[in-house]
């Protein structure tokens, strides 16, 4: 009987072997096939963050209509990227192959994307990793097309935001996501840690400074981009801001542009308090912030959202400064302007604001503006070459 038993149990465990042995030898066929075929081809094509590839062209040959995937990057405009060189990819492999049914199969795919940018003739890395889902469309010619894709990088962010976390004690920084937009949350304990930092001057023959000068000018523990600034004419440099400023008591820059649209003035009285709204030069005056910066539109005041037009709210990359009841002040930076992730709208950024308790709140500038440097390491910045535009002026922590 216990000969019998064993003799069964072998030749199950035989059996088994030799299943997942036939399992092994198809997925590695099944990657051979496709890596030398169309479909990684595609998922070539969906890495390509920010070249022709991902044109409306590419997207009508590559993605499945009107798949999730096909919305996202239909509404990605690649002119966003005009300043980039040349790009190409290295490393590219692939991991995890799974065929679900006879019409669809999925994969991770990983690369690093090496691009040169023409604004500093400057070459950088970016890792990219994505899981990408395949549907067979023609079955004679064996074609597919991509259906779906998610990026396999947001746990990394969630990783990043501990470690941040673990720098201040006063500070702590967390991920938010929505349906087109993955971000940071900064939670600063004590308002009075709040600041505007300024270059030496608003001169446009030298220009505005990146957000990590002007944090290694005062020693700031973080910086986030701030307010509007001139950046039309000759001088593109982001020299002269566009609107009120004040830095520590000292008014640099008077409401002098009110009639811009960029006349929303988001700043901090004596008490800490952070006001939001649109002022006039005489309320400004008597109101003393002693920090503040300008751009537009409100987005929550007194507790109540603002009903803002959406006209030219695009989503996009997305800077917002915001205060709870409790006074900690909410530093929010949203990505954008990639394919799998176009950014935030001012709905969104009511939406997480409110979420955290912001009683006020106002949107700062955005687009290729939005940075967030935090103890000398870049948290997000949507400009190229992983640092920020040059700006005259900022939001500060101190340390």
């Amino acid at each position: 009987m216990n000969k019998r038993i064993v003799c069964i149990l072998l030749s199950l465990m035989l059996l088994l072997a030799s299943a997942l042995g036939e399992g092994e030898d198809d997925v590695k066929k099944l990657q051979e096939k496709y890596e030398a075929g169309t479909a990684f081809a595609l998922a070539q094509t969906i890495c390509r963050v920010g070249t022709d590839e991902l044109s409306k062209w590419a997207c009508d040959r590559a993605v499945k209509r009107p798949s999730a995937a096909w919305e996202r990057i239909s509404k990605f405009d690649s002119g966003w990227f005009s300043d980039i060189r040349s790009s190409t990819y290295l490393d590219m492999r692939s991991e995890n192959w799974k065929q679900t049914d006879e019409t669809h199969f999925e994969c991770d795919v990983y690369g690093v994307n090496r691009i040169v940018f023409a604004i500093e003739n400057k070459t950088v890395d970016f890792p990219i990793g994505y899981h990408l889902c395949f549907v067979r469309t023609d079955a004679y010619h064996d074609t597919w097309l991509v259906e779906d894709f998610s990026n396999l990088l947001i746990q990394a962010e969630k990783e990043k935001a501990e470690r941040l976390s673990a720098v201040d004690p006063g500070i702590r920084v967390e991920c938010v996501t929505g349906k087109s937009f993955r971000g940071y949350m900064m939670i600063v304990e004590d308002p009075s840690r709040l600041f505007v930092g300024t270059t030496d001057s608003f001169d446009s023959s030298r220009g505005g400074w990146r957000v990590n000068e002007l944090a290694k000018k005062y020693g700031a523990l973080v910086t986030i981009n701030g307010g509007a600034f001139e950046d039309s004419g000759k001088n593109k440099n982001g020299a002269k801001p566009a609107g009120y400023v004040v830095s520590q008591g000292e008014v640099k820059s008077y409401n002098a542009y009110n009639n811009t649209g960029c006349n929303v003035v988001m700043g901090f009285d004596a008490n800490n308090k952070l006001h939001v709204g649109r002022f006039t030069n005489d309320q400004l005056f008597l109101m003393k912030l002693r920090d503040a910066l300008a751009f537009h539109p409100a987005l929550i005041v007194d507790g109540k959202a603002v009903t803002v037009s959406e006209k030219n709210a695009e989503y996009t990359a997305r800077t917002a400064i915001g205060q709870d009841k409790d006074g900690r002040v909410l530093l929010l930076v949203c990505q954008g302007r990639q394919p799998d992730c176009l950014g935030a709208s001012y709905a969104d950024l009511q939406e997480v604001m409110a979420s955290y308790g912001a009683v006020n709140a106002g949107n700062l500038d955005g687009g290729n503006s939005s940075a967030m440097f935090f103890n000398g390491e870049s948290v997000y910045s949507a400009y190229p070459l992983d640092v920020s535009r040059r700006m005259p002026a900022a939001f500060m922590v101190r340390p």
